[in-house]
């Protein structure tokens, strides 16, 4: 099932950047189950698309949005496999910066 699910997944975070913060929350809770039950291989290039599309997320005004697209950051990286390692490593570092502004965020669930 994951694995049909994974071609939605990008069409679901590109319709996802004016919607409702409930709704954003539910989408990235379902990118993070179903990355959750694929095997990294299927999983890479997925999570290479997702990491860019989190960034803006990263200063939503919902604490809990930033915290969720925050682990989500961390378990797309994590995925990573291959010949998508050496992108990925170019968006991590595009995001280290907005990365440590957060670790004194307001919402210390967020800065943690």
């Amino acid at each position: 099932q994951a694995g049909k699910m994974l071609v939605l997944l990008p069409d679901i975070m590109e319709t996802q950047q004016d919607a409702s913060t409930d709704n954003k929350m539910k989408a990235l809770l379902v990118f993070r189950n179903v990355m959750g039950h694929m095997k990294r291989k299927e999983a890479s290039p997925t999570a290479l698309q997702l990491v860019e599309k989190l960034l803006p997320l990263f200063d939503d005004e919902s604490s809990q949005l930033r915290e969720l697209s925050i682990c989500l950051f961390k378990d797309a990286m994590q995925m990573v496999v291959g010949n998508d390692k050496q992108q990925m490593k170019k968006n991590v570092r595009r995001s280290l910066l907005p990365l440590f502004f957060h670790m004194s965020d307001q919402s210390e669930s967020v800065a943690k």
